[in-house]
C-alpha cells in the first residue's frame, strides 16, 4: 500500500510556507552544500523548461519537513528573494554588448571594452536589484549614467541607448516574473515518520554527491547523549555547520540554538563529526583541517572510533549501533572513552614530531599540511588505543569477538610492548611511506593492522631502513624524467626534509619569523636551461631528494634563479660556510659541473648523478643520527 502522493508546489507558495515555517528541515537533512556552478544550472534548467527533479516532503497539509531535495529547494528560494546574484551574460545578447561598444565611438581595444562592458551591467544588476519587484522596476537611465561616467563620449547616442537597453533585459524580467509561477514536483510522504532517517539514508546511497559520512546523518539520528562539559566544543561545531548550512528563512524542525547548546544532547552522527572536528583542529600536523568551511565532514573522526572499536571500514555504516553496544549511550563512558583516544592521539603526535611539526613546511598563512594518510595515523592512534583499553579474542576464520573496553586502566600488554613501539613507531612509519604502503584507500590496510599490534611492535634496524631508503632514492631518480616540467617536492621529501633539519635548526631557528623555502641548489630554471642544450629525449631527475634542500626564505629569492654561488650579491650578504654546513650540505667544487658548458650529454648526466649521490650519502647519515641515534 503506498504511502505517499504526488504534488506540486509553485515556487511563490514554496517560498511562503519555508517563510512562515509550515515547511521546515528535519535534524537529519543537513547535507552538503551546493556549489555556485551547481546551483546556477539549476537555474539555468528551469529557464530553459527542462526538467530539474522533485523534493520530497513529509507530514500533513499544515507542517511538513523536507525530507530530501534541500539544496533544490533553498537554490530555488534564493532565486526568488535575490535573482540578480544568479545573473551572468547568458540573459545578454552578445550583439547587443558590441552596440554597446559602438556607440562610445571608440574603435581601438573593443575586446577590452566589451569586457569592461559586460561588467559595469553586471555590477549594476547586483548592487541595485534585491528582489523580484526591484528587477521589474529596472532604471535604466542610471545604468545609462554608470556608462556615461565610465565612456563620456556615449553621450552622443543617449536615445539610442535608451532604447537598447530595456531590450537588453527583456528576458531576464520576463524569466523572473515567470519563475514565481514555475511549478515544483513534490513527493508527500505521509506514512511513519520514524521511518524517515532509513528513507533519506536509501535516497542519498543511490548514486548521490553526499559523503557516506553525511549519509550516516540520517540513519544515526535517533541515538542521543548528554555531553559532558568538557565536550561542549562538539556542540559548538555541530551548531556552527547548522548555522551556516541553512539559507536565509529555513528553518530546522526542533531546532534551537541555545536549546541546543544548553541541552548538550547530540546524536551519534553529531558526536562523531564533531570528535573529528575537534581532532583535525587541535593537530593539523596529523588531519587535514579545513577552518573555511565550518560545513565539512571530515572523515577523521569516523574512522578512528570506528577503528578504535575494533571494526572494519565496510562496517561503519553500523557504528551508532557499535557504539551503544560497547560504549552505551552513558555520558561519562563516552567522556572516558573520548578521553582515551585524545590521550593515544597526543602519545602518536609526540611520536612522529620530528617528521610533522618541524617549520621547514610551515609557510606564512600558517597552512600545515599532514605529510601521513588519514588511515596511517589512524593505524597508529587506534593501535596504542586498543593495546592499552581493548581485550578480544579472535576465532579460526579471523572473527574478533568477546570485545571488552576498560578505560579505567592500561592493559598488560601495554606495558609490554610500550618501550618497543617508542623507540620504531617513526622509523616504521617514514619507512612505510618510502615503500608507498599507504598508497591508495588505505581501508584495507587499517583493517588488518588494528588486530596485530605485532605490526608498530617490532624492531626496525637501520640495515633495513637503510634498503629501503636505497630503493626510494634510486626509483625516484630513474622515475622523474624531467625536462620542462619539474615535480613538486612530495609528502616523503618533506618528511626527509624536516628529520635532516631536526637536530641541525636552534630553538630560535623553529620560534623566530624567518620561513625556509624548499629550494634545488642546481636550480630548476638552470638545469632546465641545461638540459634544453642537449638532445630532445635528455632528461634528468631535476626534483631529486638528492638536489633540494631548506634555505631561508629572504636570503634565497633574493639570489632568484641562480645557486649559491653564482650571485655575488648573495655571497656577500650570508655566511656560505654556515650555509654549506647547516643547509645545503655541499661545497663550491660539488657544483662546478653545472658552469662548464663543454661537458658532453652523458659527462653532464654523470656528473650530476655524481652531486646527488654526494649529498644523499649526507641525508643518509643525518637520518641515521637523528632517527636511529648511531
Amino acid at each position: 500500500m503506498e504511502n505517499w502522493k504526488m504534488e506540486t508546489y509553485s515556487v511563490e507558495k514554496l517560498g511562503r510556507d519555508i517563510d512562515n515555517g509550515t515547511i521546515t528541515v528535519p535534524p537529519y537533512q543537513r547535507g552538503n552544500v551546493w556549489k555556485p556552478a551547481q546551483r546556477e544550472k539549476l537555474i539555468d534548467s528551469m529557464k530553459k523548461g527542462y526538467p530539474f527533479g522533485s523534493i520530497l516532503l513529509s507530514g500533513n497539509d499544515s507542517k511538513r519537513e523536507i525530507v530530501d531535495g534541500l539544496q533544490r529547494s533553498s537554490t530555488i528560494i534564493d532565486f526568488v528573494k535575490n535573482p540578480a546574484s544568479f545573473f551572468n551574460m547568458d540573459y545578454l545578447n552578445e550583439n547587443d554588448i558590441n552596440l554597446l561598444v559602438d556607440y562610445t565611438g571608440l574603435n581601438n581595444c573593443k575586446t577590452t571594452i566589451f569586457e569592461h562592458m559586460v561588467e559595469i551591467i553586471k555590477k549594476w544588476v547586483v548592487e541595485n536589484h534585491k528582489d523580484m519587484n526591484s528587477i521589474q522596476r529596472m532604471q535604466f537611465i542610471n545604468l545609462y549614467n554608470r556608462i556615461k561616467t565610465e565612456y563620456p563620449s556615449i553621450e552622443d547616442k543617449q536615445a539610442e541607448v535608451l532604447i537598447l537597453l530595456p531590450k537588453m533585459f527583456e528576458d531576464f524580467q520576463n524569466f523572473c516574473n515567470e519563475m514565481s509561477n514555475v511549478q515544483v514536483p513534490a513527493l508527500v510522504y505521509f506514512g511513519d515518520p520514524d521511518l524517515l532517517p532509513e528513507i533519506f539514508e536509501r535516497i542519498n546511497s543511490q548514486g548521490s554527491t553526499l559523503t557516506k559520512q553525511e549519509i550516516y546523518a540520517a540513519a544515526w539520528a535517533n541515538d542521543c547523549i548528554i555531553l559532558d562539559e568538557n565536550y561542549k566544543d562538539i556542540l559548538a561545531v555541530n551548531r556552527d555547520r547548522y548555522e551556516n548550512m541553512l539559507v536565509d528563512g529555513m528553518e530546522l524542525s526542533d531546532y534551537d540554538s541555545k536549546k541546543f547548546m544548553d541541552n548538550k544532547k547530540v546524536n551519534i552522527f553529531e558526536l562523531v563529526y564533531g570528535f573529528g572536528k575537534i581532532l583535525s583542529k587541535k593537530y593539523p600536523h596529523l588531519f587535514n583541517y579545513d577552518e573555511k568551511d565550518p560545513t565539512k565532514v571530515e572523515s577523521v573522526g569516523f574512522n578512528l572510533i570506528n577503528a578504535c572499536l575494533l571494526k572494519k571500514s565496510a562496517d561503519m555504516r553500523s557504528l551508532n549501533k557499535t557504539f551503544r553496544e560497547a560504549i552505551t549511550l552513558d555520558t561519562t563512558k563516552t567522556t572516558n572513552f573520548l578521553n582515551k583516544i585524545l590521550d593515544a592521539t597526543e602519545y602518536v603526535d609526540g611520536k612522529l614530531s620530528m617528521a610533522t611539526k618541524f617549520k621547514g613546511n610551515t609557510r606564512k598563512n600558517n597552512k600545515i599540511t599532514p605529510l601521513f594518510s588519514e588511515f596511517q595515523i589512524v593505524s597508529m592512534i587506534a593501535t596504542v588505543f586498543v593495546s592499552r583499553h581493548v581485550t578480544y579474542s579472535i576465532s579460526a576464520t579471523g572473527l574478533i569477538n568477546n570485545v571488552e573496553i576498560d578505560c579505567n586502566s592500561y592493559n598488560q600488554k601495554w606495558s609490554q610492548m610500550k618501550e618497543r613501539f617508542s623507540n620504531n613507531i617513526l622509523k616504521i612509519a617514514i619507512s612505510d611511506v618510502l615503500s608507498s604502503r599507504w598508497k591508495g584507500s588505505g581501508d584495507k590496510k587499517l583493517d588488518n593492522i588494528i588486530t596485530d599490534s605485532s605490526y608498530y611492535n617490532r624492531e626496525i634496524t637501520w640495515e633495513e631502513f637503510e634498503q629501503v631508503l636505497d630503493v626510494y632514492f634510486n626509483s625516484m631518480n630513474s622515475e622523474r624524467n624531467e625536462r620542462e616540467k619539474v615535480t613538486s617536492p612530495k609528502d616523503i621529501e618533506k618528511i626527509i626534509l624536516n628529520i635532516i633539519y631536526s637536530k641541525i635548526f636552534t630553538a630560535d631557528d623553529q620560534n623566530n619569523n624567518i620561513n625556509f623555502d624548499i629550494e634545488h641548489l642546481a636550480t630548476k630554471d638552470l638545469m632546465k636551461k641545461r638540459i634544453m642544450e642537449y638532445n630532445d629525449d635528455f632528461r634528468l631527475p631535476i626534483s631529486s631528494i638528492g638536489n633540494i634542500c631548506l634555505l631561508p626564505e629572504y636570503d634565497n629569492r633574493s639570489k632568484k634563479n641562480l645557486t649559491i654561488y653564482q650571485d655575488s650579491d648573495y655571497l656577500n650578504s650570508v655566511d656560505i660556510k654556515e650555509i654549506e654546513s647547516k643547509y645545503t650540505f655541499t661545497t663550491k667544487e660539488m657544483m662546478d659541473w653545472l658552469n662548464d658548458k663543454n661537458l658532453s650529454q652523458e659527462k653532464f648526466k654523470e656528473e650530476y648523478y655524481k652531486f646527488l649521490n654526494l649529498r644523499y650519502m649526507k641525508i643518509k647519515e643525518l637520518i641515521k643520527k637523528n632517527v636511529f641515534k648511531i
